[in-house]
């Protein structure tokens, strides 16, 4: 997003991570005039260091008329301040009437945006924080194309990837996969890749044939040796190991989500990195089904502009929390 020399400041959206904090000065228009990081990330802070740390990265963009905007597992237990989830069914506007405007030293307005809370499609709850503001960022996208009214089924890839159908603004369902966290410690420290090498380019031919074994009987967990049992065969190079891997298992995640969902559309909107969601894309086509791609960054800027936009006649008085 390019920045409007014409336009002013709007509100300060912050990225509090894990391992890094990343502050951006947002437009009206959701453009980016300048951003700030800090290597402060929430796994090295205690609840009560937060305001510091978020006071001296901003500097002098802390003024009275500019509230601070914040998303995701800042709001969780271990983050800033626990904020409650709100439950489904939920129309995604609405989050703007739920903000919890935390009680700051700060001359401005400070607040955390709720998670969700709701059912899987196994019935059993499941819960997200971050995501929910992505998804309202994707309804303000698909309104800048003149697509209102578009119902889409999404799916954000990550270590958690979260598979959501949109209804009329709203969500009723929504559902967790673990694929990427499985990737993840299969990759790191399974017998099934030790010793295969890596690399930063996608071995396509691999990962489809991934794809296509996650289609075949026998299950999840005989599929995963199938990695070793192939790369020693012959079947599969040492390159290859890796992705064939990564196939089989957001192949099986596709797959079941898909069977479990029956979704009518035709295409699936991907919320997400673009690497992670270049392979959902792939696993996808297998099913027959189109995807667009939304940069997850961009959605949740897009979401925070949305509800900075309608608070600006609303904003609480600075230091009080609701």
């Amino acid at each position: 997003m390019d920045s409007s020399e014409n336009s002013r400041p709007l509100f300060i959206a912050i990225d509090w991570g894990t391992t890094n904090l990343r502050a951006f000065l947002v437009d009206q228009y959701g453009d980016i005039q300048a951003q700030k990081q800090s290597e402060k990330g929430m796994l090295s802070l205690d609840s009560d260091e937060f305001e510091g740390v978020l006071k001296t990265l901003l500097g002098d963009w802390v003024r009275a008329d500019l509230p601070v905007y914040m998303a995701g597992m800042v709001g969780s237990r271990g983050g800033w301040q626990e904020v409650p989830y709100q439950s489904c069914p939920i129309t995604l506007p609405s989050l703007a009437d739920h903000l919890h405007w935390l009680s700051t030293a700060l001359p401005c307005p400070v607040a955390i945006v709720p998670g969700i809370q709701g059912l899987g499609i196994h019935g059993y709850h499941d819960v997200i924080r971050g995501e929910e503001t992505q998804l309202l960022g994707a309804l303000d996208w698909l309104a800048s194309q003149g697509r209102e009214g578009e119902n889409p089924l999404c799916c954000m890839p990550g270590t958690h990837c979260k598979w959501v159908q949109i209804e009329d603004g709203g969500i009723q369902q929504f559902s967790t996969t673990l694929s990427g966290e499985i990737f993840a410690r299969l990759n790191d420290d399974s017998s099934l890749v030790k010793g295969l090498p890596s690399s930063n380019v996608l071995h396509t031919d691999a990962f489809n044939k991934g794809v296509a074994t996650s289609l075949t009987m026998g299950g999840f967990l005989h599929h995963l040796f199938s990695t070793r049992s192939r790369v020693v065969c012959g079947e599969l190079t040492a390159e290859e190991g890796r992705d064939y891997l990564s196939g089989v298992v957001i192949g099986t995640d596709v797959k079941d989500i898909l069977a479990a969902l029956q979704p009518s559309q035709t295409s699936v909107l991907l919320i997400g990195s673009h690497n992670l969601s270049e392979r959902y894309a792939l696993a996808l086509a297998a099913h027959g089904l189109r995807s667009e791609f939304l940069d997850a960054s961009e959605a949740s800027i897009r979401g925070l502009k949305y509800m900075a936009a309608n608070q600006q006649h609303s904003l609480p008085l600075t230091g009080v929390a609701n």
